[in-house]
């Protein structure tokens, strides 16, 4: 993928209106400007219009300041063909809304490649692009501060930084999920095991289930036959009590006839009641007529006078709101005079009290310039302490650089001392757990020998044991012999009880045995038959039993016989195990033995060399020269105290020039206050006429004119109206105190009404209620008559619920029979149904048990010691070669590289590890042993060949590369070995963009690009 054109619209720090940045013809370019410019976020923009990702988590986040909607527009090259990526945002609705377009260029225009939703969009790019944001960040993307993570860490960690590039994860994932499901599976099992043990016991009771259910069906039929007998008796008795029912819903009908009756003369006697009251209060209603009407006439006297004042009151509350309204204005122009006056006054009082002050500030003005005399020369002498200072200052950094090489060579040798020490310490501490391992040696050769002589004992167990379980094998047979007979015997038996009762009930005139008609004597002869042979069975199963009993007993003796003696041999193979590893252990003490031999030695030599200080020789001269150096230079303490000295003099001088700045300033105040004061002289004269003025004007009320002549015509409009506030007061309290006239009225006129409707209903009323209760008394002797036939009723009812208590008791057997047969049944089912369960269950198993199978094998697959060694393993090759090729092509092949994936410990044992070996012109040594221009390379090329790495694995081309470093810990030479190392890669990249704040940095590249900062937004020039 190689950018073309980016184009942007209010993304992070840029605005609208910027033209695109164009990167035809770019091969190396810099991005540069000050920190915080915006050169990252053109980098956020290239990611997040491509894959929707950048620094910041929340797309809105990404948006400038108070813009709704933001819009980045990428063209880019891939294969020859050129697409382009749309990619718009917007937080105008609640929840915002994102766009995305995808393109081709089919010659002068462009062709959709945009999916139905965003996410198959999305899924259309990466497919193009054949990477994810994850593999650019990686790959292409050199983050700050990351070019060395790879080669900075300890060899043994390198292995699981490759696999973090490599993107194995995911394989760790898989493992994860293939253990679990493995353990899911296992748990399936044993919950299936104890399924099938429960389906097993439960499918071994289903022929004891079946004899149940037989025996429970026969009992349920007897209950049967028990019900309808019962049910008979019931319908007899029900019969008679229904013909005694019809008499008694004849009773029933005529009490309620006779009670509707009595309420319909109750309701008629309180009718007639109420009637007559309405009507004397009536009557008294128009008894009082004459004064009601009367009452209303005054009444309606003192509305008409009400609704007289009524009409003028408007008219009065206008004028004297105008009134009200003009007596202000005269109040608010008084008020504004007044206010003026005030504020002419106290500026007049201001004018003089700063013409007061102009003696003051002219002594002032003579005072400061007499103080400014005594700084002159304060610059010159400044100027001195600083040269003096800049001189020793430099005496002192050369002091501190030969220190500072001094301790670094100091260091060096330090650290050889600490190493070799650390050595000597492990090989001390490796020699005292020898001596700790080797310690219980004797102990464990005493032991091997009581274990031997115990071993001969446990033979004669085991053949003891042989024999005991042979005659328990012998008993357990006869005993199953025993058990068979008895089993047999019983059922026998059982057999003729089952023909003897069946004889005995005379249910049954056919031998049982040869099925020919029986007769009495025939009967008998075959009850004294069976008889015997029960007696003889009897006899048979007594003996049976107490030979089964024996057996038993004397299986248990020799099952106990036989536990002792396992228990015997089972200590007799701890004992056994133990040996063999005793034996096992005194075998690797002898190689502890030697093992400490070759380490006395090697704490010997450690030791003499520490002692001789026979290392480092090289170092220890280069210190002696260096403190040559410093001693001719002088001495640094005697330097810092002359520098401490001129920095007191500088600060001092530094002081009086900032206190005679300080004098400057206030002279400079005091001057312009003078002048401010001289200007204001004819204003004084001015502000005085101004406040004489206005203060005759408000002595001689010469103001507000119109409002005067306004207050005048609206007092002579009052007068003319003529309204008296309180007599209008007098008519309505006059009109509330005859109110109650007028339901006085209302009363009369419904009295009337009431009379001339209702007096002759009330007649009628009272004739009804007499016709009521002749009807009720001829009700009442019917009742009394059937109330006599209904006598009997009381006896057949007891006879029925007799009859319903039995077919009751008869059903709730027959219920618990049936409930009983159900049971039974359902017991069959359930046995028949853990029967068919169990096939499954067995079948699952082994259906589960192949899985888990698999799955083991899957985690072992997906594990570090599988897929993941073997893709490790098989990239090494790869980056090793990318490595060599630039770290070739950046030291003209003075360089080159081996990663050793295994390597010895201290014990002479094989581990894993990924050590950096590198070779050149002193021979080979480890990473660790490079500094400075050379590891930066190594970096450097271990870095790019990792990018170009996933970007193979990945299906991608690495076409273009983007370094976003931290530059400014490296030094001049370090800046250049830097351009260097990306130069040389430029022939591997179509374009290569370098992101520094760093003027001297950004000159060394062809092309730059510089970021600005402005009040309207970020921009971007061609330099």
């Amino acid at each position: 993928m190689i950018p073309r054109s980016l184009s942007l619209r209010n993304f992070m720090c840029y605005r609208e209106g910027l033209p695109p940045l164009d990167f035809d013809g770019i091969t190396i370019a810099c991005l540069a400007g000050d920190n915080g410019a915006g050169k990252s976020a053109l980098l956020d923009a290239l990611t997040w219009v491509l894959w929707g990702e950048a620094r910041l988590s929340s797309a809105d986040d990404l948006m400038a300041l108070g813009a709704v909607e933001m819009e980045v527009d990428l063209i880019f090259a891939l294969d020859g063909q050129d697409y382009r990526v749309i990619r718009k945002r917007s937080r105008a609705k609640k929840t915002g809304q994102t766009w995305l377009e995808f393109q081709a260029r089919a010659g002068e225009s462009w062709k959709s490649l945009t999916g139905a939703t965003l996410r198959e969009t999305q899924s259309a790019i990466i497919g193009t692009l054949r990477m994810d944001y994850e593999i650019f960040a990686n790959s292409a993307y050199l983050r700050q501060g990351r070019a060395d993570e790879f080669t900075r860490k300890e060899p043994g960690q390198r292995k699981q930084v490759l696999a973090d590039i490599l993107g194995l994860t995911r394989y760790e994932q898989l493992e994860e999920k293939a253990r679990t499901t493995a353990r899911e599976l296992d748990g399936r099992t044993r919950t299936v095991d104890g399924q099938i043990e429960a389906y097993t016991r439960q499918a071994a009771l289903r022929d004891e289930y079946l004899r149940a259910v037989e025996r429970a069906r026969e009992q349920a039929e007897h209950a049967a036959d028990q019900v309808a007998r019962a049910g008979l008796a019931l319908d007899a008795a029900s019969a008679q009590i229904q013909a005694l029912d019809a008499q008694r819903a004849l009773r029933d009908e005529r009490r309620r006839a006779a009670e509707r009756l009595a309420d319909e003369s109750d309701r008629l006697t309180a009718d007639v009641a109420r009637a007559a009251t309405t009507y004397t209060r009536a009557a008294e209603h128009v008894a009082r007529r004459a004064e009601t009407l009367a009452g209303i006439a005054d009444l309606e006297a003192a509305h008409t006078q009400r609704a007289a004042l009524d009409r003028q009151r408007p008219a009065y509350d206008a004028l004297q709101l105008r009134r009200t309204q003009t007596a202000q204005q005269i109040r608010d122009a008084e008020a504004e005079l007044r206010a003026e006056l005030r504020a002419a006054e106290a500026d007049l009082r201001g004018l003089r009290e700063r013409a007061a002050r102009r003696p003051q500030i002219s002594a002032e003005i003579a005072r400061i310039n007499e103080d400014l005399k005594r700084y002159e020369g304060v610059d010159a002498d400044l100027e001195t302490a600083r040269t003096q200072r800049a001189a020793l200052a430099e005496r002192s950094g050369r002091i501190g650089q030969l220190q500072l090489r001094r301790a670094e060579v100091q260091k060096t040798i330090d650290l050889r001392q600490q190493t070799l020490t650390t050595e000597r310490d492990q090989i001390k501490q490796q020699v005292r757990e020898a001596n700790e391992r080797l310690r219980p040696e004797e102990r464990l050769r005493s032991e091997a020998h009581e274990l031997v002589v115990a071993q001969t004992a446990a033979e004669t167990d085991r053949q003891q044991l042989t024999t005991l379980r042979s005659r328990v094998q012998e008993l357990v047979q006869q005993a199953g012999a025993q058990s068979a007979e008895e089993e047999a015997t019983r059922n026998a038996g059982e057999e003729i009880n089952r023909k003897l009762a069946l004889i005995a009930t005379g249910k049954t005139e056919i031998c049982p045995v040869c099925r020919t008609p029986l007769g009495a004597d025939g009967v008998a002869h075959i009850e004294a038959e069976y008889g015997a042979q029960r007696q003889e069975l009897r006899a048979r199963f007594t003996s049976l039993r107490g030979d089964g009993e024996r057996l038993r007993g004397e299986l248990t003796t020799q099952e106990t016989a036989v536990h002792a003696v396992e228990l015997r041999l089972a200590s007799d193979r701890e004992a056994s195990a133990r040996l063999a590893g005793i034996t096992a252990e005194l075998r690797g003490l002898d190689t502890v033995r030697h093992r400490r031999e070759e380490l006395q030695q090697a704490l010997s030599s450690a030791e003499l060399v520490l002692m001789k200080h026979d290392f480092e020789h090289g170092a220890r001269a280069e210190v002696g020269r260096l403190d040559s150096e410093i001693t001719a230079i002088g001495a640094a303490d005697a330097l810092q105290r002359e520098i401490r000295r001129l920095d007191s003099r500088i600060d001092e001088l530094v002081g009086r020039g900032q206190q005679r700045g300080a004098l400057q300033v206030r002279l400079d105040g005091e001057r312009e206050r003078l002048r401010a004061i001289e200007q204001e002289d004819p204003a004084i004269f001015e502000q005085e006429a101004h406040a004489a003025r206005l203060q005759a004007a408000i002595a001689g009320a010469d103001f507000a004119p119109d409002a005067r002549r306004a207050l005048a015509d609206t007092d002579a409009e009052l007068a003319i109206l003529g309204y008296d506030p309180a007599a209008h007061s007098a008519a309505a309290e006059a009109e509330r105190t005859l109110a109650h006239w007028a339901e006085q009225h209302s009363r009369l006129q419904r009295a009337e009404e009431w009379i001339a409707e209702n007096l002759a209903r009330l007649d009628e009323d009272r004739a009804r209620l007499a016709t009521l209760e002749a009807e009720r008394m001829a009700l009442d002797s019917a009742i009394a008559a059937l109330d006599e036939q209904l006598r009997a009723l009381a006896a057949a009812t007891r006879t029925r619920e007799s009859a319903a208590d039995a077919l009751r008791d008869a059903q709730r057997e027959q219920s618990v029979r049936q409930k009983d047969l159900g049971e039974k049944q359902a017991n069959l089912a359930r046995a028949d149904e853990a029967a068919a369960q169990l096939l499954e269950s067995q079948a699952r198993r082994r259906e589960i048990a192949e899985r888990k199978a698999l799955f083991d094998e899957l985690q072992v697959a997906f594990g570090k010691k599988g897929v993941q060694a073997m893709l490790i393993e098989s990239a090494i090759p790869e980056l090793e070669h990318e490595a060599n090729t630039l770290l070739g092509r950046m030291t003209d092949n003075q360089m080159h590289l081996s990663f050793l994936t295994q390597g010895a410990t201290k014990k002479g044992d094989t581990t894993e590890t990924l050590e950096i070996a590198i070779a050149d012109a002193l021979g080979t040594r480890t990473y660790d042993a490079y500094s400075g221009g050379e590891a930066f390379r190594l970096d450097f090329a271990v870095r790019i060949a990792l990018a170009k790495l996933l970007a193979r694995r990945a299906g991608a081309r690495l076409e273009t590369l983007i370094i976003d470093e931290g530059f400014g810990s490296q030094d001049a030479r370090g800046r250049e070995r830097l351009v260097e190392a990306i130069t040389s890669v430029q022939v591997d990249f179509q374009r290569i963009l370098v992101i520094t704040h760093i003027q001297e940095l950004k000159d060394m590249f062809p092309v730059q690009i510089e970021i600005t900062k402005t009040p309207q937004g970020s921009v971007w020039a061609f330099a």
